[in-house]
């Protein structure tokens, strides 16, 4: 149910729904330009398989981390009244007994999941919003009908009328106590959604009144706070805001959920960033435009799950509305154990699958010679195999940029462990060794506060972004600084990196498997990970590593390096110089561009600009466009028009599919310059759309749009009436147009008639049509014409409450019949 008294959401949208109408079948993505037969269906399949892959895996991440806090409420809950060292210490030593109370920091409302994993371990819970907290009496009747229809016997039980009322808390502790001891509920659980909202006058009184039946009424009041928490202060929203008189009330106890730009950052890397088993992977990789979005409007906006799962979601949903090619996400899976042969090749075998195999074929054969063109273009097992070919190079290539950056942020860490300031503030705040000063440990956290947020994620962004021409090279010195570090390890150093470094490519090399080759026996590309030569070589640097620090332990402190002989010294420059020249050129080739290999844009969004205007748009704008132009929202879509053209090495050229509108903002017309007259004397917009055409609510804005700022309603509703009249004898003499050629056509000529007499039949012809549109035919009889005058003045009066209900007119105190115009400023 959609809560309309939220005053974080600035708009709702409600769907129109009509009454007694079947239920519409769903429907599937308009068809593209190279599209297989069943592609919409084959598309849309494959969305829905993809989000609901990624959408369980971040909704499992979340869970794992607010199961602890989750645990910790449901303790509290649990052990609020169970406790007897507390009980006689409230009964002994306050005169009176506190409700126990859970006050949740960072529990939005528009967070479900906390909310929904505590609740799913409670029973007997009552759930009051602000909406219903209107006054004392509201509060107490939604409080008390809550829990009673939390059990059973809730429903059927009824207090008389005659001795208590609805709002009589006492109702409650007669339910509670009419309930038998095997059944009843151990802790009755009031839960406040949105505190921050509720009115703290009648709070307070709600808060007294439930104070007065504690412990007979065992009542938990568990709040959810918006606002944060800090750890080092006790002063939230609750201490502020109600007096002493309240809290001493309440026995308080203070939850801290995760939340934030720490955890949505976690979330990401846990997700797309972090190297998973084979069969574990997600079938789209967002790129670095989406990412870029995710991070800006977390910044500005909000940092919650639901504004995550909504760019997310998007980014899909786009992906796969745009782009034909992303059919073969259910054509071809990207497991390496099987190719789905079989229905690749039935599918291209279709007669209406030509056009899309000629894409296939252009896109996987654009940097090859013409002998493979004619391979893949004559054989489909050829052609199967080439796919299957590119999914595999696409899936190592992500995972080669991944374990880039999982290596450079491997080396930050172990150097801000050792007190280094590492590859750079911009990796994350400088760990301080506990040796360090106070001073040093407060310089240090300062330093790194003057940083943005999302520093893990921009750096991962740099990566996908190394080889584009318009962004910063700043990945590429963080290579080169990494092979500058790496260079200036001393023994005890070196050794520890590397005992730190192979554990972690062989926990690797368990998850993924062998290596995943990319090509066949013909010298196709190979897989650039190497996980097994690379664990091989790091244990004989190992071993080597071992012999150096024996040789340097064994020499006395302080002058170690200096004492070592010379063999043992240059052992360890040669050692430290090719671990550093391996991990330069070892990061180089994995962070090859994923655009530079074929198919990439099947399964990666890439640069692809996200549909921001989807997730927040301009709703003036929108409403006033429709008023204005209301056929261009009602209009049956073009079919999309998909180009798919390779564009040098970034891939592919995307055409916009959508008609595209330019609002020309800024243009202040004069009524004049916006309508032109016809012969008859009506308005024509600049859309060649005569005005007595559009709908009731669009006329009448037209003409709110010509007037001052004062709006006289007995002049709008004649100009209002002047158009519908050129609507209703436009009706008129079509319909009586239309007779006459059917009359003509069967034979059938009238005498000519006079004027009197042609104006009468030409106002009946249009009876018909007038009844179809609701209208009540006129006559020659003055209560027709009174009927049809009703009629007018209802459908003003009903566009007239549209646009009050938009917020477009103001009604003013001094003039009853005059209303105040609230929008003037209105571009084409």
């Amino acid at each position: 149910m959609v809560n309309l008294d939220d005053v974080n959401e600035t708009a709702y949208y409600i769907p129109y729904e009509e009454q007694n109408a079947e239920p519409s079948e769903p429907s599937l993505p308009l068809r593209l330009a190279f599209d297989l037969p069943n592609g919409p269906e084959l598309r849309w399949n494959a969305y829905k398989s993809a989000w609901d892959k990624c959408l369980n895996r971040i909704q499992t991440l979340f869970h794992e981390l607010y199961e602890p806090v989750v645990a910790e409420v449901v303790e509290k809950i649990e052990s609020a009244y169970n406790d007897d060292k507390q009980s006689d210490f409230t009964s002994l030593a306050l005169p009176h007994f506190e409700i126990p109370t859970i006050a949740v920091a960072n529990s939005s409302s528009a967070d479900p999941y906390f909310l929904s994993s505590v609740i799913s371990q409670l029973r007997s819970i009552a759930h009051l919003y602000p909406s219903d907290c209107v006054n004392l009496t509201t509060a107490m009747k939604f409080i008390i009908s809550g829990f009673l229809s939390t059990s059973g016997s809730g429903s059927s039980y009824k207090s008389s009328a005659k001795i208590l009322a609805a709002y009589d808390i006492n109702v409650l502790v007669a339910w509670y106590s009419a309930q038998k001891a095997d059944t009843r509920p151990q802790k009755l659980i009031l839960l406040l959604h949105d505190f921050e909202q509720f009115d703290p006058g009648v709070l307070q009184d709600v808060l007294y009144i439930c104070s007065q039946h504690v412990p007979s009424l065992p009542l938990v009041v568990l709040i959810s706070l918006s606002s944060p928490l800090s750890p080092l202060s006790p002063q939230s929203y609750l201490h502020v805001t109600y007096p002493r008189s309240t809290l001493k009330l309440m026995r308080i106890q203070s939850v801290i959920v995760p939340g934030g730009p720490r955890v949505l950052e976690e979330v990401i890397i846990k997700t797309f960033v972090n190297l998973s088993s084979v069969n574990d992977e997600l079938d789209i990789v967002p790129g670095p435009a989406v990412l870029e979005f995710l991070v800006e409007y977390a910044t500005r906006f909000n940092p919650s799950v639901h504004a995550l799962l909504n760019i997310l979601q998007l980014a899909h949903l786009k992906h796969f509305l745009t782009n034909p090619l992303t059919a073969l996400v259910s054509l071809v899976p990207h497991l390496p154990s099987g190719i789905n042969a079989l229905s690749l090749e039935s599918t291209l075998q279709e007669p209406g699958s030509t056009d899309f195999k000629e894409l296939l074929v252009q896109r996987l054969t654009f940097d090859r010679d013409d002998a493979d063109n004619s391979n893949l273009t004559s054989s489909l097992p050829a052609l199967t195999r080439a796919v299957h070919i590119a999914c595999s190079q696409f899936r190592t290539r992500t995972r080669s940029i991944r374990l880039a950056y999982l290596l450079l942020q491997g080396l930050h860490g172990f150097l801000s462990e050792k007190g280094y300031k590492g590859l750079g503030n911009h990796w994350g705040s400088t760990t301080v060794p506990a040796f360090m000063s106070t001073a040093a440990q407060t310089a240090a956290s300062t330093l790194s506060s003057r940083y943005p947020q999302y520093l893990s994620l921009q750096n991962y962004i740099n990566l996908l972004q190394l080889h584009a021409q318009t962004h910063s090279k700043q990945s590429v010195k963080d290579i080169t600084y990494a092979r500058t570090l790496l260079r200036k390890l001393r023994p005890e150093e070196l050794r520890a990196y590397l005992n730190t470094l192979i554990p972690k490519f062989q926990e690797l090399q368990n998850d993924l498997g062998v290596d995943i080759p990319t090509g066949d026996d013909d010298g196709e590309e190979s897989s650039n990970l190497n996980l097994a030569e690379v664990v091989r070589m790091l244990e004989e640097w190992r071993s080597e590593a071992e012999e150096v620090y024996r040789a340097y332990e064994t020499v006395e402190t302080g002058t170690r390096e200096r004492n070592m002989n010379e063999a043992a010294v240059e052992k360890f420059k040669l050692l430290k110089e090719n671990l550093a020249e391996w991990m330069y050129e070892y990061l180089g080739v994995l962070t090859t561009p994923i655009e530079s290999g074929p198919l990439w844009d099947v399964y990666y969004t890439g640069s692809a600009v996200f549909p921001s205007e989807t997730l927040n748009p301009s709703i003036r704008a929108s409403i006033i466009a429709g008023l204005l132009r209301p056929k261009d929202f009602v209009a049956e879509p073009s079919p999309s028009i998909f180009s798919h053209v390779p564009a040098g090495d970034d891939g592919c050229e995307v055409a916009q599919s959508e008609r595209t509108r330019t609002a020309h903002a800024g243009q202040k017309d004069t009524p004049q310059d916006n309508f032109v007259e016809d012969e008859n004397g009506d308005e024509i917009t600049d859309d060649s759309d005569p005005l007595h055409t559009l709908p009731d609510t669009s006329v009448l804005f037209h003409r709110y749009l010509e007037s001052g700022k004062m709006i006289n309603v007995y002049d709008w509703f004649e100009s209002f009436h002047t158009v519908i009249g050129i609507r209703r004898r436009e009706t008129n003499a079509k319909e009586g147009q239309k007779k006459r050629k059917g009359k003509a056509a069967n034979g059938i000529v009238s005498p000519a008639k006079k004027g009197k007499e042609k104006a009468r039949d030409s106002d009946l012809d249009g009876d018909e049509e007038m009844k179809d549109h609701g209208e009540e035919p006129p006559d020659s009889s003055s209560d027709s014409e009174e009927r049809h005058q009703l009629l007018v003045q209802a459908r003003f009066i009903r566009a007239l409450h549209e646009l009050d209900f938009l917020g477009f007119i103001k009604h003013t105190r001094r003039k009853p019949d005059h209303v105040l115009r609230t929008v003037f400023d209105v571009g084409d």
